[in-house]
């Protein structure tokens, strides 16, 4: 592969501001991709999501009704606009630096220099599609319906979220993860005659249910409960007759979900501990946790062989975080695996950084990964 052209690649596209609601500079992203694979000749399928997103990529070898195999990136960030202009892509020793240059336009840039770097024979065999998402860091709320159908009818896909430890550590198991809202509602008064007038304190109530919530939390078993907004009232000489928190439980199977959310009910329906605030939940969402089925774990092993006589060391470890492989594992009969592209780390953060010396093991991995399953055809 042609490692200088694949660091200018990501140059382009990390100075480009590209957060989940910049739509403009989402579709900038889009436009550079689809240049590329046009030069390759690949068959581009921009689908329009409406005007709170960009438009998502199926970009294929060929027109087909089944893929064998299907990647995935995503284009936006979670950086506000300016970020780029304030620090832009950089190499500093063996390390590349920029906003979203590990989450994840290094596996965005990595997917077309897999396509790039096939053999006419593999392309003649496989139907490969690379989808590219607009909008995965806000849950992926617009784009999940159509990855999903693509999903569907694809055998194995690989989500190329950046792989851990420079390179070598992939991800085949994810926790899933509820998100609520709740909001309080009580009464409010004069803070100097609460003894005497009636009152009900919303942000009472409130911390009641903090302590309750992250009291759900369990270090045994990996569950995790944070409060992430935790807002109300007016002013500090008023009982607050509002409030409300923003809620994200995070769980590996669906006995603790079960779990999780039969307790926050309880809490909901149960007696208030302020006497006259009234709990209600205003938001729900929930992701279901990708969890490793027994075709995978095959698969898996196989991986580690190809890894093996290519001396590329491969290793696994569950990750806490979401992405697209928690809804697309649900999509029948597909086997999925994460953490597939080039290393990445300190994701979210202005210490974002990839590692150049796991580019090019990626590119030769993920091409005779491909080339193993063209033989098997």
């Amino acid at each position: 592969m042609d490692l200088g052209l694949y660091l200018e690649q990501l140059e382009k596209l990390v100075n480009i501001d590209s957060g989940s609601k910049n739509v403009s500079g989402i579709n900038q992203v889009s436009d550079c991709l689809e240049e590329w694979y046009k030069q390759l000749g690949w068959q581009i399928k921009a689908h329009d999501l409406g005007c709170q997103t960009g438009r998502l990529l199926e970009i294929s070898n060929r027109p087909c009704e089944y893929y064998d195999v299907m990647f995935v990136g995503h284009m936006d960030t979670v950086f506000l606009d300016g970020t780029a202009k304030e620090r832009p892509f950089r190499i500093e020793g063996e390390n590349y630096y920029g906003p979203g240059v590990g989450d994840m336009k290094n596996g965005d840039v990595a997917m077309y220099h897999v396509a790039a770097n096939l053999s006419e024979e593999i392309l003649n065999k496989l139907n490969i599609v690379m989808v590219y998402n607009p909008d995965e860091e806000i849950g992926s709320i617009y784009s999940q319906k159509v990855m999903d159908e693509i999903g569907k009818k694809t055998r194995f896909i690989f989500v190329m979220e950046s792989a851990g430890n420079k390179g070598i550590r992939h991800c085949f198991a994810r926790k899933g993860s509820m998100r609520y809202d709740i909001e309080f509602h009580g009464q409010a008064a004069h803070a100097g005659f609460m003894f005497e007038v009636e009152n009900a304190s919303a942000i009472l109530e409130m911390g009641y249910y903090i302590t309750k919530l992250m009291g759900l939390a369990s270090r045994e078993k990996d569950t995790t409960v944070n409060i992430g907004i935790a807002q109300g009232g007016t002013n500090v000489n008023v009982v607050a007759d509002y409030a409300k928190i923003c809620l994200e439980m995070r769980f590996k199977n669906d006995t603790e979900c079960i779990r999780l959310k039969e307790e926050l009910q309880k809490l909901i329906e149960g007696e208030a501990f302020v006497p006259g605030v009234k709990a209600e939940i205003t938001y729900y969402r929930k992701s279901a946790p990708f969890v490793k089925t027994e075709a995978a774990k095959k698969y898996i092993d196989r991986l580690k062989t190809l890894a093996e006589e290519l001396q590329i060391p491969f290793e696994e470890k569950d990750r806490g975080g979401l992405s697209d492989a928690n809804h697309l594992s649900k999509c029948k009969d597909a086997i999925v695996l994460d953490g597939m592209g080039p290393h990445g780390a300190l994701d979210h953060s202005e210490k974002e950084y990839g590692y150049i010396g796991s580019v090019e093991p990626c590119i030769k991995f993920l091409c005779r990964v491909l080339e193993d399953l063209a033989e098997k055809k």
